[in-house]
């Protein structure tokens, strides 16, 4: 099935890996076959791709406004800061929205780490689902921050849209591949940058 997707120029300060516009959406490269045992391992795969690339949807937080979060926004005037929010921010979501089915608590440590409050019940929430699957499938998601931005920063909080590519690697060798765009809210505390919401931006 392919979902109509919608281009979406951004314009923040922070990180750019790139030139391109963005999109959201996925498209899975994956052999058509119509009978038996392999047309369900290929809706499996499918259904675990799509869930994978498409987690931020489900990140629906009880998390405060942008506008409330944020009172002050030194984006634009604080380099550094804006900078090293980008950076902090958009590692922790690569390598949180990254699995290997073999190694299930490395997942679940990277969570503690990088997430706080609600952005942290929800993970351990949706993953739940996901390694039943993934044990099934041997399923290795690899995610990566392609771009960043901040788009307001308030002391030791901040309001970010950071761009995921993301591949899904079954046993069989079979893969699919999509993109997330995520709209998030971050706090720092102790220096560190650490995720407490997140919403489909």
């Amino acid at each position: 099935m392919t979902v109509p997707t919608k281009k979406r120029a951004v314009k923040v300060a922070g990180r750019h890996h790139g030139s391109r516009e963005w999109q959201l959406g996925l498209e899975p490269e994956l052999p058509l076959t119509t009978t038996g045992p392999r047309r369900r391992a290929t809706a499996v795969l499918a259904v675990v791709a799509v869930l994978m690339a498409g987690l931020a949807v489900w990140f629906t937080l009880e998390a405060r406004s942008t506008n409330a979060v944020v009172a002050h926004n030194s984006a634009l005037s604080d380099v550094a800061g804006t900078a090293e929010a980008a950076k902090q921010v958009s590692a922790a979501l690569g390598t949180v929205f990254s699995y290997r089915y073999d190694d299930p608590a490395a997942s679940s440590q990277a969570a503690r780490d990088v997430l706080t409050g609600p952005a942290l019940a929800q993970y351990e929430q949706l993953f739940g689902q996901v390694r039943k699957l993934a044990v099934e499938q041997k399923l290795v998601v690899t995610s990566t921050a392609v771009a960043s931005g901040v788009k307001l920063l308030d002391g030791d909080r901040a309001a970010l849209l950071v761009f995921l590519d993301q591949t899904g690697t079954r046993g069989d060798g079979q893969r699919s591949t999509g993109a997330a765009q995520l709209s998030v809210t971050a706090e720092r505390v102790a220096g560190k940058w650490r995720v407490t919401g997140m919403a489909a931006a």
